[in-house]
């Protein structure tokens, strides 16, 4: 589930009076926590009303259900606040400490995305990608390698996945679409400039698109049919490597394929063991 300061900032359907409740909220986690409601009503002057609305339109029960929610994202906050997700080690680091830095980091990156989980918007995706006859995968870069991992995993239980190389291939990919096709775009800005023609032409095939990237571009999530957000700690430009947002991918990607094995479970684990003997050709003891 996403927390509660995700939820407040990708909430889009705030009025003003609750925008200006949020910054309230925000700025005095450990008063909200702390107070009851009437000491909040009575330092902030808002009604009850307003902050029954504001909870219903993060999603959730009431104030007593976003206190409870609050304590537990300050505590998962305090857990990954120790490593810098975009410069997670330094020069003075042993390799122990680095060791230790970069476990810290997966752990909380892989925590950060699982809140962002919409679980309603996940099965919609999984449904979507295991009925799809072809299913297509757009990225570039660092993100080729998860494309390519998923699609191993998804040939391991016989299902055939594209992921094309350059850009002038999933091009040509994307013309080759039709309805029976799903396509994933894996883009942690989705500002990658062979987006937008991308898009265009899935658009015109009436094909469905999924994007996995970082919560908060509005225009992706315009021209996107389903989102899946993973963790949006780390920095565009300024970092080290690609540590927290590969791992993110990863961890989705893997879900996704997760799902889809799980529905014909027992199928797959059939065409698992028989293919395994034709597949796996090393002389490993039984």
């Amino acid at each position: 589930m996403m927390d509660i300061e995700s939820k407040i900032k990708y909430c889009m359907d705030l009025t003003p009076s609750e925008l200006q409740f949020s910054k309230y909220f925000l700025e005095n986690r450990q008063k909200i926590l702390d107070f009851t409601m009437q000491e909040i009503i009575l330092e902030t002057f808002v009604s009850k009303s307003l902050i029954h609305r504001f909870c219903k339109k993060l999603g959730l029960s009431g104030f007593n259900e976003l206190k409870v929610r609050l304590a537990k994202d300050s505590a998962d906050i305090r857990s990954l606040a120790t490593v810098d997700v975009n410069f997670p080690f330094s020069e003075q680091d042993s390799q122990q400490k680095i060791a230790e830095k970069l476990l810290h980091l997966y752990e909380g990156t892989v925590r950060d995305t699982h809140a962002f989980i919409d679980l309603e918007e996940l099965w919609e995706i999984v449904r979507i990608l295991y009925k799809a006859k072809y299913i297509d995968i757009y990225t570039h870069a660092h993100n080729s390698s998860i494309a390519e991992n998923f699609q191993d995993k998804m040939l391991s239980i016989g299902r055939f996945v594209s992921c094309q190389e350059s850009s002038y291939k999933q091009r040509r990919q994307g013309l080759l679409s039709t309805k029976e096709h799903a396509a994933l775009i894996l883009s942690y800005s989705g500002k990658a400039t062979f987006i937008p023609s991308i898009i265009e032409i899935l658009h015109e095939r009436n094909v469905p698109i999924i994007w996995i990237g970082r919560a908060g571009n509005l225009k992706m999530e315009r021209q996107s049919d389903y989102q899946l957000y993973i963790s949006d700690q780390e920095n565009f430009r300024s970092r080290l490597s690609q540590f927290s947002s590969h791992i993110a991918m990863q961890y989705t990607m893997d879900l996704l394929f997760s799902c889809i094995f799980k529905i014909d479970y027992k199928k797959n684990m059939v065409y698992l063991n028989d293919s395994i003997e034709l597949i796996d050709d090393r002389n490993l003891e039984k």
